[in-house]
């Protein structure tokens, strides 16, 4: 990515919601914040705590504007990529050192440190953690035709690395 010293690259964090404003349009740091509440990944933060300084982080660096937005009787802001903004998403959507890196994963932190667990404490975690996987967490309710399969697709794929380590190490 072309970028000068003073320009950081995007948190996971900012360039998600960098994403969802590419996607959805103008936005409000509500709508931001619902999308990552709403997600099935764990790792986002749907609070104000997270959401509300990140936009006005993403604002200082000129990557969105915001404007008043009164539309239905209530003042509030809503905010839209700027050029810089749309550049620096793609720049992070495509980056694909950073894509295939191991980043957040629930299951895979606990399985780097499985030898601090005893004999039984392993089988009933993995037992217990397959069980509860089988189902998977439901797929986010959208029309976007890519969604879901991806959602069944990473869920079993979790599975099979659960399996596989069970079978060498449970």
């Amino acid at each position: 990515m072309n970028r000068t010293s003073k320009q950081k690259p995007l948190t996971e964090l900012e360039g998600t919601a960098l994403a969802i404003m590419s996607r959805e349009g103008p936005c409000t740091p509500y709508l931001i914040k619902e999308a990552f509440r709403n997600s099935p990944s764990e790792y986002w933060s749907g609070s104000a705590g997270a959401v509300y300084p990140m936009m006005k982080r993403l604002e200082a660096r000129k990557l969105i504007a915001s404007r008043a937005d009164e539309t239905d009787g209530r003042a509030r802001r809503e905010f839209s990529l700027t050029a810089a903004g749309k550049t620096a998403m793609k720049a992070w959507l495509l980056n694909a050192d950073r894509a295939a890196g191991f980043g957040f994963d629930p299951l895979r932190t606990r399985l780097f440190f499985i030898e601090l667990m005893t004999a039984e404490e392993r089988r009933t975690f993995l037992g217990k953690t397959r069980e509860k996987m089988q189902g998977g967490p439901p797929a986010p309710d959208t029309d976007l035709p890519h969604v879901k399969p991806l959602h069944t697709l990473w869920s079993q794929y979790r599975i099979n690395v659960l399996k596989a380590f069970t079978k060498k190490f449970g």
